[in-house]
């Protein structure tokens, strides 16, 4: 993978991990200018004065569609240029982008720099719709340290000098790696799987000052004993219980940060710390435009890079609105987000196992695309539509692996191929469905 870290640790592809970071010095002014810019749209308190500064950042997008072969297209189909989107308000006239669009289209799309060996593809898990094939240039690959530096101040922590940062994988499959991070206060990170019997002694060793996770990640580490304290918890807009908050923080007492991110946009907002499990996520403006209004997630990109996006749906539920939140921050904020949605498991001791666990075995599957209910304890139902009976046995051993690394000592899996129409319940997908809890 590049210097970047998978915003989503559950569907992180294995790749070529680049060592070259002392490439990643050039960028830290760069990487200081977007945290300044977040920073200051979250104490905006004028909303005419921050809608005409993002309406200036829409010259270099006008610029961007020109370039993409994808775009110059459909907007000539659709009688429209990019020279007509001058404000914000411009972009209720022009067409918006589904994913199954930039699935089929990723390759022209983007506007390739003319030294294009700096970008990179990337795969999106197919998390709320198809897999999506994303073109990522080196400032993608490395904004997300951008963003961090942000996400440190608002939340108060204080990063000791060379900071390290660990991402605690709990997928099945166990890839570890350390590498330098001069993008961040010449910090290092390291990727520990809680797989591994040494997992805690390594945490302990590494001592992070920032720890990245996925709600089953963090919940190994609820179950932890004498763990280093991080100064700053994030986790990316999965469902988190509050169960499950409650219990890290006894175990780690440090801020627990939420952030809504897809792999096609980059971070979109970030939970509000004040109100946790609110629901309601603060919009990193300037870097996207969510429209407000509305019942979806609709996003335009207003920071530069080689992937236009305009008006795209990432296929999540939500309604933005200005707000002046009571921890301080002036701006738009998402309200009634509906990414994923809570489902849990059981094991034949009774733990409950969030199902979205499992997601990484159908990274290759639309939501629409697959059903996997817990029948009985140790028993389950696979549905998936489109797929010949034998190609089923290569996916099934991985569900059956993946149920084991969680807890499962014995599966019984009973598989079978259906109709599309026959897995559509309601407008958003819901591919995991629990039984009733034991006892």
């Amino acid at each position: 993978m590049t210097d970047a870290f998978p915003v989503d640790l559950r569907v992180a592809p294995r790749a070529h991990l680049r060592r070259d970071t002392s490439t990643q010095r050039p960028h830290l002014p760069w990487a200081e200018a977007i945290a300044s810019g977040l920073s200051h749209f979250a104490s905006l308190a004028d909303e005419a004065t921050a809608r005409a500064a993002l309406d200036a950042r829409l010259e270099g997008l006008r610029g961007a569609l020109l370039a993409s072969p994808y775009y110059v297209q459909r907007l000539q189909e659709a009688g429209l240029h990019p020279g007509d989107l001058r404000t914000l308000d411009d972009l209720a006239h022009f067409p918006v982008l589904e994913r199954t669009a930039l699935a089929a289209h990723w390759d022209a799309v983007p506007t390739l720099p003319a030294d294009s060996d700096e970008c990179v593809v990337v795969k999106s898990s197919g998390s709320t719709g198809d897999p999506v094939r994303v073109v990522r240039d080196r400032r993608d690959c490395l904004h997300m340290w951008a963003v961090l530096r942000f996400l440190v101040a608002r939340a108060g922590a204080v990063l000791p000098p060379r900071p390290r940062v660990v991402l605690l994988d709990a997928l099945p499959g166990g890839l570890e790696y350390s590498v330098r991070l001069p993008i961040l206060y010449d910090g290092a990170l390291h990727r520990i799987s809680v797989l591994r019997g040494d997992a805690r002694e390594r945490l302990c060793r590494v001592r992070p000052a920032v720890l990245f996770s996925d709600p089953e990640g963090l919940r190994w580490l609820a179950e932890q004993r004498d763990v280093p304290l991080p100064r700053l918890v994030l986790t990316s807009a999965q469902h988190l219980p509050a169960q499950l908050r409650a219990a890290l923080a006894r175990t780690v007492p440090a801020p627990v940060l939420n952030y809504y991110s897809t792999t096609e946009t980059g971070p979109l907002a970030w939970e509000c710390l004040r109100d946790a499990s609110s629901g309601r996520f603060h919009v990193f403006a300037p870097d996207v435009w969510l429209e407000p209004g509305r019942d979806e997630v609709v996003v335009t990109r207003l920071r530069p890079g080689v992937l236009p996006l305009l008006r795209y749906l990432p296929g999540d539920s939500g309604t933005v609105r200005r707000d002046a939140c009571a921890c301080g921050f002036q701006g738009w904020t998402l309200e009634g987000f509906g990414g994923r949605g809570a489902c849990h498991f059981h094991t034949p001791s009774g733990r409950a196992v969030d199902a979205w666990a499992l997601a990484w075995v159908f990274k290759h599957h639309a939501l629409r695309a697959f059903r996997l209910t817990q029948v009985e304890p140790s028993r389950f139902e696979l549905e998936l539509a489109g797929m010949a009976e034998a190609d089923l046995d290569p996916l099934c051993e991985r569900l059956r692996a993946a149920l084991r690394n969680l807890g499962w000592r014995e599966v019984v899996l009973h598989a079978r191929s259906v109709a599309v129409s026959a897995l559509i319940q309601g407008s958003k997908p819901q591919p995991f469905r629990a039984g009733p809890p034991p006892g």
